[in-house]
């Protein structure tokens, strides 16, 4: 698994991090709700949380290590632990392996759409399976968004070897999203492999199966993580942030996340404007060491519209205007001073976003 690292994380963070620490192995059961984040709750919220997975591992028949927890909602309001416990029966009754579709729209909360994804491979003769779902589409800025995503592989893998392909699919993808720049107390996500696959076990992360399976994860973790761009908080746009030409990557994405999350880049995203001098002012405040700007080239989709420090000769308004118009805009940006880059994904400012969170509670 890989968690928020917001220092006010939930319960629920908290006990799965020590459940899973405690025997990885042996996890058999996610209990899941949403509504109610049992964050900012202090020792109450752990108690709580606790509480649930000792009545989930009872009625399962296994041990309360079993159990994780995962929560999303409102925070600092106590979780209504009753309502949980009086449902378990009736969930662990209706378990069934073709309910990812419920399950997606089961954790949704501002989400206005299920996100799923799925992938088959072939190792040695065998089919393995991949499938994950998701939810997220405010306060979203992983750091491993409010996010929640579970994925399963029948196959039958390691756990090191696990942790270190969920390691690397994270980073290219659910770390590489952002709608406004709040990393959430509750962000969760896990792998499972439940082994029922009868392909050979995988042992090693560089082995020929091994990077066969992690890039078929990289894929259906991308595709969770832009699905939660593209259902982002009354988001009209999805929009991709390309970095290149930096010193290195973390360089690179200093940038990206300055102009990807500055309010005044999204809301002119969100009304179709091409005030590119917004873009400028975001990567030139960035924290950029020594950035030669004369060497700085900003491309709108395949169109430049900035070089040398001024607009390019070649650009026009009307042309700006056309580009910004579409639903996927592609913000290009080459710091001319390396061959480092970065990829981020994110989404305009709109009204409804404003609205949505105004009235949120």
């Amino acid at each position: 698994g890989r968690f928020t690292r917001n220092a006010f994380c939930a319960a629920p963070v908290t006990l799965a991090r020590q459940h899973l620490a405690q025997a990885p192995c042996s996890v058999r059961y996610f209990l899941i709700n949403t509504g109610n984040a049992n964050a900012g709750t202090g020792a109450r919220g752990l108690a709580d949380a606790s509480h649930c997975c000792a009545e989930l591992a009872r009625h399962a028949g296994v041990g309360t290590q079993c159990v994780l927890p995962f929560s999303t909602g409102v925070i600092g309001e106590p979780l209504p632990t009753g309502r949980l416990i009086g449902a378990i029966p009736a969930a662990l009754a209706a378990l069934d392996e073709n309910s990812w579709q419920a399950a997606a729209e089961g954790i949704m909360t501002t989400d206005t759409r299920p996100k799923g994804a799925s992938r088959r491979i072939v190792c040695d003769g065998h089919q393995i399976t991949l499938s994950g779902i998701a939810k997220g589409a405010g306060m979203i800025r992983p750091d491993m968004a409010t996010m929640l995503a579970f994925i399963a592989t029948d196959a039958r893998v390691v756990a090191s070897v696990l942790d270190e392909m969920l390691a690397r699919a994270v980073a290219d993808s659910f770390n590489c999203i952002t709608v406004d720049g709040d990393t959430s107390t509750n962000d969760a996500c896990m792998l499972i492999a439940t082994g029922r696959n009868e392909a050979p076990a995988i042992n090693d992360i560089d082995e020929p199966r091994a990077v066969m399976l992690s890039a078929a994860l990289r894929e259906v973790c991308i595709e969770l993580a832009q699905g939660i761009i593209r259902d982002a908080e009354g988001a009209t746009k999805f929009v991709t942030v390309q970095l290149s030409g930096g010193r290195d990557e973390a360089e690179c994405r200093r940038v990206a996340y300055a102009v990807a999350e500055s309010p005044l880049v999204k809301t002119a995203l969100f009304a179709s404007d091409p005030n590119w001098g917004r873009i400028l002012a975001a990567v030139g405040r960035a924290g950029v060491e020594a950035l030669d700007v004369t060497q700085v080239v900003i491309r709108l989709n395949e169109t430049v519209i900035a070089r040398d420090g001024a607009r390019d000769p070649g650009y026009t308004e009307e042309c700006g205007q056309q580009l910004m118009a579409g639903e996927e805009i592609v913000i290009g940006i080459d710091l001319g001073r390396g061959s480092a880059g970065t990829v981020l994904w994110t989404s305009d400012l709109s009204h409804d976003y404003v609205r949505i969170n105004a009235e949120y509670r």
